[in-house]
């Protein structure tokens, strides 16, 4: 797989994944500004994705993440 296609295809992953986090946070009354990563169980705002995978990984050990 090309790098090209690699980075297409986690752009798609990366957009996905925040359309659902804010449509899920839409759901529960709660508003995520853009650039801003929050932890569904918590609360706990991220402002990478990769440190909001770390939190899951370290605070909420066992949780689907994603």
């Amino acid at each position: 797989m090309s790098s090209a296609v690699r980075r297409t295809w986690r752009r798609l992953v990366q957009t996905y994944t925040m359309l659902c986090a804010r449509d899920d946070a839409a759901k529960h009354g709660v508003t995520i500004p853009d650039g801003i990563w929050a932890c569904v169980r918590c609360q706990q705002p991220h402002l990478e994705l990769s440190a909001l995978h770390h939190h899951l990984r370290t605070e909420h050990p066992g949780a689907a993440a994603g």
